[in-house]
């Protein structure tokens, strides 16, 4: 199940970065997020963490399975934002998480 970004999204990339999966945009980076309305979850690419529900400032995410009747149009707005896909994307780490891996990972002596 995975989440779901509905109208009440303030769009101020808290989500974003809380993300480990790099699923939702457009991102602070990208072209278009200063004039977006709203951000989008990627339903293919969502691992369903919840990471992205905490960091959200106005409750605006949630799972597609606790909806209300009236949040609905939202599962397919999210989807609608990316091209479609048939298959489940592996999880891809976000920028800021990939580059602190390098501070995080051990390399044995020797080698």
């Amino acid at each position: 199940m995975p989440h779901v970004i509905t109208q009440s999204c303030c769009s101020d990339g808290s989500c974003v970065y809380a993300c480990p999966v790099n699923c939702i945009h457009p991102s602070p980076d990208e072209p278009g997020f200063a004039t977006a309305e709203m951000l989008y979850i990627d339903p293919v690419a969502c691992v369903d963490c919840g990471a992205c529900v905490s960091a959200c400032p106005v409750g605006a995410i949630a799972p597609d399975s606790r909806l209300e009747p009236e949040q609905l149009p939202f599962v397919e707005l999210n989807a609608a934002f990316y091209p479609k896909r048939e298959t489940k994307l592996p999880p891809r780490p976000s920028w800021h998480r990939s580059s602190m891996r390098r501070w995080f990972v051990r390399v044995p002596a020797g080698r």
